[in-house]
């Protein structure tokens, strides 16, 4: 969810949950009522009616009391006069807020027990009778601001009196229950909102700040120079695409300066290494020439051998500068490439028939095996491919085993769109530890198993440079003790 939308959730939330939440408790409250009138009271009312008519429903309350009342005064008036009734009728009306007044001639002869309560109202209602005052048998009327509903009923006692009995119904009790029914709506409600905005306070800290004051924490270790501080959030929205950007740029940042640091160790390392490589030949030729200037080589046999050694060395030295500046130019993308469209078989092959004639003289051995079809065409940079093969094949002698005879095989296969071109060896072989590292640039593998063959580090860096720069890709086995096969692809091409 995104912050826009959890905002805009959040808004709604508290302006629509309280009122549908306030809203069932009233309904369920009125609910309540219904009920506790149908079973109290034995009346049908309605929520709404509990609401706005409490003096309709206290009226509805009284009805079959005063249904059976107007029947016995039709058809039994004397039991206006019989006490024990009276009190019957009148505790039941007791039970529904209501009492009874009996009147004959002008004299009341029964008040209900409720009426000794509010005597003064019973007054009124006694005047009334007499005086005419009130003419409806149902009407709400107010008596020292306190509002009651009387029901007058006529009757005609036996010895020719007439009279009245009086429903008096307070409507007191009714319009307290109504007021405290309000009061419980709002106190719900208000509960309700305080409730949800707690419950949404906690959801914003949790959605909203906490992420915040984390992304806040990262970039102060951040600042320290702390790049292992890992800010890992698992939000969705905006904030959390912060975080994860931020991670993002946590982890970018810890790569750059690890390879700067690493590029720099490589570098350190390859000066020290170079510096060896260097001062080995150097060492030798100055050691040669002073024998020459000496007069050590007093005869043409050892002057040519001297200098054949000089020119040996030199040529090393040569060809460890030029690598190092041929690396320079690819490592900074200005070695300029000229691809060819030739034939895979034919190129290899002649590239083998040139090694064989000098590995001969090294007591190595070379092959060239070819399963692609005749005829199939490369993409390359033969000047560049050479290089490749130069640095496999010198790598194969230069890590040859000594015990044994040196033996190389060439191999070309078909990969879909690709030659795989497999230059494969019963050297020494590369450990399992360092197998992963050996196209890294400057990487050189255990000094104490290659003593006296170690070079820049950088020759399989330029063979992975060059193959990739081609659109292939360069990968390697090997076993300790068996032999290393280096295999490169390079695309298939099309005249």
């Amino acid at each position: 969810m995104t912050l826009k939308q959890k905002t805009f959730t959040a808004f709604l939330v508290m302006l629509l949950l309280p009122i549908v939440l306030t809203a069932g408790a009233a309904v369920l409250g009125m609910r309540f009522e219904v009920m506790r009138f149908k079973q109290e009271y034995d009346v049908d009312v309605t929520a709404l009616e509990v609401i706005n008519s409490p003096a309709v429903v206290l009226s509805r309350m009284t009805q079959t009391a005063f249904s059976e009342l107007s029947n016995a005064a039709a058809f039994d008036p004397s039991k206006f006069t019989d006490v024990i009734w009276l009190d019957e009728a009148d505790e039941v009306l007791n039970n529904k807020f209501s009492y009874l007044v009996v009147i004959k001639g002008e004299v009341p002869t029964y008040i209900g027990q409720r009426g000794t309560e509010f005597a003064s109202i019973s007054e009124r209602v006694i005047m009334s009778s007499s005086t005419g005052e009130t003419t409806t048998s149902n009407a709400a009327v107010l008596f020292n601001d306190r509002k009651v509903i009387i029901k007058f009923g006529a009757i005609y006692f036996s010895d020719g009196v007439r009279g009245s009995f009086v429903i008096v119904s307070d409507l007191g009790p009714m319009l307290s229950a109504s007021r405290g029914r309000l009061i419980f709506t709002f106190a719900a409600g208000g509960l309700i909102v305080l409730i949800v905005t707690v419950v949404l306070m906690m959801w914003v800290y949790k959605s909203l700040l906490r992420p915040v004051l984390a992304l806040r924490n990262a970039t102060r270790e951040l600042g320290k120079g702390d790049l292992n501080y890992r800010l890992e959030r698992k939000e969705k929205d905006e904030i959390g695409e912060i975080c994860a950007n931020f991670e993002e740029m946590r982890r970018h940042l810890k790569t750059q300066i690890d390879a700067k640091e690493q590029y720099e160790l490589d570098v350190r390392e390859m000066v020290s290494n170079v510096s060896h490589d260097l001062k080995t030949p150097l060492t030798a030729i100055k050691g040669y020439a002073e024998g020459m200037l000496d007069g050590v080589a007093d005869t043409e046999e050892k002057r040519a051998k001297y200098l054949k050694t000089i020119a040996v060395k030199a040529n090393d030295m040569t060809t460890l500068v030029e690598e190092l500046s041929y690396f320079s130019k690819l490592d900074t993308n200005k070695m300029p490439y000229k691809f060819e469209i030739i034939d895979a078989n034919g190129y290899f092959s002649d590239c083998v028939d040139e090694y064989a004639i000098e590995l001969e003289m090294k007591d190595f051995e070379i092959h060239f095996v070819s399963e692609i079809e005749p005829g199939t065409l490369v993409s390359i940079d033969t000047e560049q491919i050479r290089r490749v093969m130069n640095n496999l094949v010198g790598n194969a002698v230069k890590y040859r085993n000594n015990d044994i005879h040196g033996i190389m095989n060439v191999r070309l296969t078909d990969a879909n769109d690709s030659v795989r071109v497999s230059v494969s060896d019963n050297g020494i072989g590369i450990s399992k530890t360092a197998l992963p590292h050996i196209f890294d640039r400057f990487y050189r593998a255990d000094k104490s198993r290659t003593a006296g063959r170690a070079g820049t580090g950088i020759g399989l860096a330029i063979v992975k440079k060059i193959v990739e720069e081609h659109g292939g890709r360069v990968f390697a086995r090997s076993e300790l003790g068996s032999g290393t096969t280096i295999s490169f692809t390079v695309k298939k091409g099309a005249k």
